[in-house]
């Protein structure tokens, strides 16, 4: 027994040495690994790479890159750079990306491969995001990669590469993945030598210019797995018998321009192909193809926004995930059947088509987790059909479809795992009610009932919800009080929307809580946001308190909300100062929006360090004085919206040196001064600073490369207009109104211009219009008037987008302002093959859409958006334009207003303007036309206004058709029209017109001479005759010689007469 003891002593000893020994070992190890530093060759080589990128860099930029790669430490610990103590401390990573500023098209920007053989040792390598143009190695060549024999990922994504780099990547046979997106490659995929990369086995040419797709070339990437040629133009492919090889797993064509399956060809061939996404493509009609069913391990398909109508029965069985998003489907009961037999379908997306009823076969899919039936035309009895889905169901979106009437909650009852429910409707407000003794089995994370109606007993089931992680109860009239029980009973919940409502007061939980997004916008909450907001919603990232009616000042505990990104105050009644506190407090900031309340006093002191902040706004407040240095801060910003202030005096010089601003809005101040030169960055895109003080000249060397906006009017301008402004590169809209600007213009402009919206409204231009304007071939709004231009309107305005026949316009006038990296809910998606819409909206909306007010229809109009795109105006009133109006004008046939009014036009009213369908106001008062109106014109169905008054027009109005709507002061100060709507007839007889031969002799008596105007003629002698008479009365009336005189005559006269009728009567 004691032997037996003293061994098992003696064995425990052991394990308890071996134990130590190992452990001694490991450390030793661990601390001999750490102590392997980065070589000194390398150290070297990535201070020259170093070097190189910073020559490629603007003047003053230099510094600002790679800030801790200097001549002393480790360099294995510098950002950016990974070492691997397994290969001796050589580097293993580098991660460049994101270093060089975007540059222009016409940039050479090479990428010297020579910097990187000092990396024997390099595995992966990334330089996205630099805007590279090429490759160049002048000691290796080609073969450049070849000498990286580790190299096994390459991310050259979102650079300015085309083909050329092709013989490079050729040589890099080790690399197994390789990221090109958004390049310019092109032509048939693949390049010929890119297929040398055997290794390969992702390869990602998303966003780049490829038409066609080679069977044969893809063949010799025999270990692909994954190929992504999304958002390219492939619009063909072609088979080859070697596809069977391939090892393609995942295939990625969405956004490309097929139409047909038979554009796939080989596609069958892909037996190991588990993911298909199609999205975004042409397929329409019925989806029937054959090409689908050998794909017996297809397990994910994406069909999404395509143009089927309905569906075949050609869908492979081993189908998982199926997504038809984005369709105009209308199923059948045919239709469905398709779908019903995937009986091992988990997901399927259905949403945003044209279905209006659901078949009970979908209850047949009892593998079904995943359901998305918002946006289409659903009616009918709701909880039939919510009774009838698969009860394994997780996610279920009603949202946006016809439902009225009322929904049982209590209809879900056999989903027990139901985690996500939403609801809403687009024609009526569903009563949304429950049973008060059910309790669901469920624990729903996601709720979202909106523009629904919550019966009384919603409360108690809202009750039994204690793991909601996100609810949406907005535009559903509830009032009262701020929900704070929802709050409390939900120690998860990190989102909770309540805008649109009619709540009236916020009243805050007692405890501290880790909501991260609150919204209560458009409600009516009256009185002050509490102090302690900050201190209760530490970690709040969005916080939306905007139209409603609060007032006081902003909580300083605000700043405690170090989480913050995105902060919307505006449109209340906000007063004071901003604090201190949050200034300095909230450096996660990215988005603040305190518009169109009462704030003051001074903007963004010393002490701000609002660092991240992107987007400012702060337009309609009574803020002063002029703007603080703690704005330079925020490095990052991207939009300043500072109108209808009372900032006053100069803008400080420091403003230039805001590199990232791109969007500025100025207007409504009193900011004086000459043309804010020191704003000439090279990336700002619109810059308003209309209505306000600055007076000069612009400078004639002053350049934006991007602008695509610039806002002028209502200034103190003075001087002529650099010609260089005209021909910006990217300049779409130009507004000069209401200057003091002079001298020639429009003689500079370039074809390459891309102007479409032009307004020198009101200035003192002279000159004639230069036929160069019609270089414009964009201008959609171009605003001439209050002018002194003279001479004969053009000929060619034809040439412009007026009168481009099925003209369509690829751009769009709006502010491109991403925020995409500011997301929520991390921890409370749903997970999904599907793109559902999980994502909260920030809230935060982009700058609108250009608005242009422009002069029609005698009143100013603001256009935006789609609509600005459609409407064309041409205004060239209170000019000095003489001559006729040309027939040309007829070709202007996209244009919606014509202004020439108050000119010295001559002739007569051409008739080809009754082309002009889509006219809907014309106005051509004030001028010397003479001649009739055009009968034709009374076909312009879409004419909103007319004016054709105080010109010298003659003849018979064609009173008909669309004119019928316009009354006489349409035509008043033409002394020769006649005819409805005025009161002058044209039957009365005329004055003979003179004979031919008179004509002759009395020539210049005839151009001085007038047709008596009978019906005028016939009006005095009526006057004369009445007022004659009303004299004649009361001079009758009084008591004279004279009427007693001419009364007994007047007796004398009847007594006479009386006794002439007896007497003829006797006989």
């Amino acid at each position: 027994m004691r032997t037996s003891e003293r061994r098992w002593w003696w064995v425990k000893r052991q394990k308890q040495i071996a134990s130590v020994f190992i452990t001694v070992t490991m450390m030793l190890h661990f601390q001999m690994k750490g102590c392997v530093g980065c070589l000194e060759t390398e150290r070297t080589g990535l201070l020259r790479l170093k070097s190189y990128l910073k020559n490629l860099l603007d003047e003053g930029e230099e510094d600002s890159i790679l800030k801790s790669w200097t001549r002393d430490g480790d360099c294995c610990i510098w950002e950016r750079v990974k070492c691997s103590d397994a290969n001796g401390g050589h580097v293993v990573d580098l991660s460049l990306g994101r270093l060089i500023p975007v540059g222009f098209e016409s940039e050479t920007r090479l990428l010297n491969l020579s910097v990187l053989h000092s990396f024997p040792q390099i595995q992966s390598l990334n330089l996205s995001w630099n805007w590279f143009t090429g490759l160049s190695d002048h000691v290796h060549g080609y073969k450049s990669f070849g000498t990286l024999e580790k190299l096994i990922t390459i991310d050259f994504s979102h650079n300015m590469f085309d083909n050329t780099i092709v013989p490079f990547l050729s040589a890099a046979t080790s690399i197994e993945a390789l990221y090109l997106e958004s390049n310019y490659m092109e032509g048939v995929f693949p390049p010929q030598g890119l297929s040398n990369m055997t290794n390969l086995k992702v390869l990602n040419l998303k966003d780049n210019s490829f038409s066609f797709l080679s069977g044969q070339g893809l063949a010799g990437f025999r270990e692909l797995e994954v190929l992504d040629l999304s958002f390219n133009g492939v619009n063909d492919s072609e088979a080859s018998h070697k596809y069977s090889t391939a090892k393609l797993k995942t295939l990625d064509l969405t956004y490309n321009l097929f139409s047909d399956f038979s554009q796939l060809k080989g596609l069958e061939n892909l037996q190991e192909l588990a993911v298909l996404k199609l999205r975004g493509n042409r397929f329409n009609h019925r989806f029937s193809s054959h090409a689908l069913k050998d794909l017996k391990k297809l397990q994910e398909l994406d069909l999404s926004d395509n143009l089927f109508t309905d569906l075949g029965l050609a869908i492979p069985t081993s189908l998982q995930v199926l997504d038809l998003k984005r369709n105009r489907l209308s199923l059948t009961n045919e239709g469905y059947l398709g779908i019903c037999r995937l009986m091992n379908l988990r997901e399927l997306d259905l949403s945003s088509n044209a279905l209006t009823d659901l078949p009970y076969c979908l209850s047949n899919l009892t593998g079904l987790r995943t359901l998305d039936l918002s946006n289409n035309q659903l009616n009918g009895n709701l909880s039939s059909l919510v009774f009838g889905l698969p009860s394994e169901l997780e996610y279920l979106s009603l949202l946006d479809n016809n439902f009225n009437g009322s929904f049982i909650l209590n209809s879900l009852v056999n989903q027990t795992r139901l985690t996500v429910f939403k609801l809403s409707s687009i024609l009526g407000t569903i009563q949304v009610q429950t049973e008060s003794s059910w309790a669901p089995l469920f624990r729903l994370k996601i709720l979202h009932l909106s523009n629904c109606s919550l019966g009384s007993n919603m409360l108690g089931f809202l009750l039994h919800q204690r793991d909601l992680c996100f609810v949406d109860l907005s535009h559903n009239n509830l009032t009262g009080t701020f929900p704070t029980w929802v709050v409390k009973n939900n120690t998860k919940l990190q989102t909770i929307l309540l805008s649109g409502n009619s709540l009236t007061k916020l009243q805050l939980p007692s405890h501290v809580h880790g909501l991260q997004v609150l919204d209560i916008s458009s409600n009516m909450i009256f009185g002050s946001v509490q102090e302690d907001i900050g201190i209760v919603f530490p970690n709040l990232r969005y916080m939306n308190f905007s139209l409603n009616h609060f007032q006081g000042t902003i909580p300083s505990s605000i700043g405690e909300m170090k989480s913050l990104q995105v902060l919307d105050m505006s449109s209340n009644g906000l007063h004071g100062q901003l604090p201190k506190t949050f200034l300095g407090g909230c450096y996660s900031l990215k988005v603040l929006k305190l518009s169109n309340n009462q704030l003051q006093g001074e903007v963004f002191p010393k002490h701000a360090n609002l660092t991240g902040l992107v987007g400012l706004y702060l337009d309609g407040n009574n803020f002063t004085g002029s703007l603080g240095m703690g704005l330079l801060n925020s490095k990052k910003l991207t939009l300043l919206d500072i109108s209808d202030n009372m900032f006053s005096g100069m803008l400080p010089l420091w403003i230039g040196r805001m590199s990232s601003l791109s969007y500025l809005y100025m207007s409504g101040n009193q900011l004086k001064g000459p043309f804010p030169f020191q704003l000439q960055s090279r990336w700002v895109e619109v810059m308003d600073i209309s209505h306000n003080s600055f007076s000069g000249p612009i400078p004639s060397n002053v350049k934006f490369p991007t602008l695509r906006e610039l806002r002028l009017q209502n200034n103190e301008f003075t001087g002529s207009v650099p010609g260089n402004v005209f021909n910006a590169a990217a300049l779409e809209v130009l507004d000069l109104r209401n200057n003091k600007f002079s001298g020639i213009v429009l003689n500079t402009i370039d074809e390459a211009s891309k102007l479409r919206v032009l307004l020198l409204r009101n200035n003192s231009f002279q000159s004639h219009i230069s036929e160069k304007i019609c270089q414009l071939s964009e201008v959609g709004l171009l605003d001439l008037s209050h002018n002194r231009f003279r001479g004969a309107i053009p000929l060619c305005f034809s040439k412009m987008s007026f009168g481009a026949e099925g003209y369509e316009r690829v751009t769009s006038l709006v502010a491109v302002f991403d925020l995409s990296d500011i997301t929520f809910l991390r921890n409370c998606q749903y997970a999904s093959h599907l793109n559902l819409d999980d994502s909260v909206r920030n809230g935060y909306q982009a700058k609108p859409a250009t608005i242009v007010d422009f002069l029609t229809k005698s009143r100013y109009e603001a256009y935006q958006g789609d609509i600005l795109g459609y409407m064309h105006g041409l205004d060239l009133s209170s000019n000095e334009l003489s001559s006729s109006i040309p027939d040309e004008i007829g070709d202007l046939l996209n244009i919606r207003s014509l202004n020439l009014s108050s000119n010295r036009l001559t002739g007569s009213i051409p008739d080809s303007i009754s082309k002009l369908e889509g006219l809907e106001s014309l106005d051509v008062s004030n001028n010397k036309l003479s001649g009739s109106i055009p009968p034709l014109l009374a076909d312009l169905n879409s004419l909103g206004y007319f004016d054709v008054s105080f010109n010298n027009l003659s003849g018979e109005i064609p009173f008909k058709g669309h004119l019928v709507t316009f009354d006489e002061t349409s035509y008043r100060g033409n002394a020769h029209l006649c005819g409805l709507p005025t009161n002058k007839s044209c039957n009365i007889e005329r004055v003979r017109e003179p004979s031919v031969s008179n004509r002759a002799n009395e020539g210049e008596e005839e151009e001085g001479d007038g047709v008596i105007d009978i019906v005028w003629f016939y009006w005095t002698c009526g006057a004369v005759y009445i007022t004659t008479s009303l004299a004649l009365f009361a001079f009758l009336c009084i008591d004279s010689r004279w009427s007693r005189e001419w009364f007994y005559r007047v007796d004398f006269l009847v007594y006479h007469l009386q006794r002439f009728k007896d007497g003829f009567i006797c006989k």
